[in-house]
């Protein structure tokens, strides 16, 4: 909704709408009113497309090419920013960003590493970005599982004139940005769309503020390979088809957490926590002592975290290594029953205290986990099969399924790692098998976090 009221905020009249200039609208006939109607359907199955994108920015036009996966929804594109050029995903309410690499975009490849997530619009810091948020997020509207209503769009719809694009005659009409919304007097603010004789969407063209309309082109001749298509992981990897898992499955899942009992695992985690902010530590979880001993870094510096199932601590960390005994002085604990508790507790501290939660002593009950646990997709990892599922802890709020908070990785009966959805995208601690001699924790210390 808040990219949508930029739309509206930026004024449709402001600047001259028409594609070619005539402004000679009309009423949208019953047969033009069925085809704008079922655009949206119609893209729901359609294969993934090549954009272009044409952006007025200072009196200039900025050009960007970029693939859109309706079904998940997906936009990849490589972006100018002033200098140079940037990879860009996003997908609703979050965009990522990744230095340029062109020859991964032109092979349609996603780089592995180095994304940071920002939230859309509110954490956009130039007016391009903010461009790029307001067109990205509209393209996610240009889909629907069901047909729009004929009557509401001959009542709002109009005809604008007729043309050429990519050698396809081309109808243009001005509708409404067709996106459902609970908040009475929400904004309808309206584009332009260029349908060929198929009732395809060739052309989008949006007010995002500037002295011309912003337009995405529909390259639809342009044939790729989609499978290199995916989202980061930051924005949660492949797409996910939630199934019932079987009674295999659910055997291996009901032991995931004895099987940790009286383990140890070596951990590296990955949290996105903040617009262009990522935490990144490394270090061991034990599970026979229950606490996680970890080495930090994020924008503010270094540091090394301990956590039991009573608390946290932290303190500033000298070099880039994890001391095998942590300092005996300096640490600020927080205990988990402390009433400014949840003040400091942030997406750090809740992926490493659910992976705390991922021991006990006795094994699920597998028939549960059969009921409410799901199969989200099935990877490869270096030769090996891993399964990413969701199942439920005590304590988690009942989701929906493929909607879970956390999501885990089984490599044949062993966790490999943990995902953990967040307001900035997905945090992620990747789990190894290591043996750790237990971590001497400093008296007082143990005391305050359990």
């Amino acid at each position: 909704m808040a990219i949508l009221v930029a739309i509206a905020v930026a004024g449709w009249f402001a600047v001259s709408c028409s594609p070619g200039g005539t402004n000679a609208e009309r009423p949208v006939n019953e047969e033009e009113a069925a085809l704008l109607a079922g655009m949206r359907e119609r893209n729901f199955g359609a294969e993934p497309v090549a954009l272009r994108f044409s952006v007025p920015m200072d009196g200039e036009t900025v050009v960007a090419d970029g693939y859109l996966d309706w079904q998940v929804p997906l936009l990849y594109a490589r972006v100018p920013d002033g200098e140079g050029h940037r990879l860009v995903q996003a997908i609703p309410g979050l965009i990522a960003t990744h230095a340029d690499d062109e020859a991964a975009f032109d092979e349609l490849r996603v780089p592995e590493d180095g994304w940071t997530t920002r939230q859309m619009l509110s954490g956009a810091a130039t007016p391009l970005e903010t461009t790029v948020d307001i067109l990205a997020s509209s393209l996610f509207t240009l889909t629907s599982a069901e047909a729009d209503d004929p009557a509401e769009l001959a009542e709002k719809a109009t005809w604008r004139e007729e043309g050429v694009i990519d050698g396809q005659p081309v109808d243009s009409f001005r509708a409404p940005i067709m996106v459902e919304s609970s908040q009475r007097g929400a904004a309808s603010p309206e584009a332009l769309y260029s349908l060929d004789a198929a009732g395809d969407l060739r052309r989008f063209q949006v007010n995002t503020g500037e002295a011309s309309l912003s337009s995405v082109d529909f390259l639809r001749d342009v044939e790729f390979d989609a499978s290199g298509l995916v989202a980061n992981d930051l924005l949660g990897g492949p797409v996910i088809a939630p199934a019932p898992v079987d009674e295999d499955l659910a055997e291996t899942i009901a032991a995931v957490r004895e099987g940790n009992w009286e383990d140890t695992a070596e951990v590296e985690l990955t949290v996105p926590t903040g617009d262009g902010q990522v935490t990144t530590g490394y270090g061991s979880v034990d599970w026979r002592t229950m606490t996680a001993y970890l080495h930090l870094t994020d924008a503010s510096g270094q540091r090394l975290f301990l956590a039991r199932p009573g608390g946290y601590a932290t303190v500033a960390a000298e070099g880039d290594e994890l001391p095998e005994t942590p300092p005996s002085e300096g640490w600020e604990a927080h205990a988990l029953a402390d009433e400014d508790a949840a003040e400091h507790f942030g997406a750090v501290e809740s992926l490493v205290f659910r992976l705390l939660e991922m021991a006990a002593a006795e094994a699920d009950d597998p028939k549960t986990m059969q009921e409410k646990a799901f199969l989200l997709r099935t990877d490869e990892r270096d030769g090996d099969q891993v399964q990413v599922v969701e199942f439920p802890v005590a304590g988690d709020a009942e989701a929906a399924a493929g909607q879970s908070a956390f999501r885990y990785h089984l490599s044949g009966e062993d966790l490999a790692e943990v995902e953990m959805m967040s307001f900035y995208g997905v945090a992620s601690a990747e789990l190894s098998d290591e043996d750790f001699p237990m971590t001497e924790i400093p008296l007082e210390l143990a005391e305050q976090i359990g």
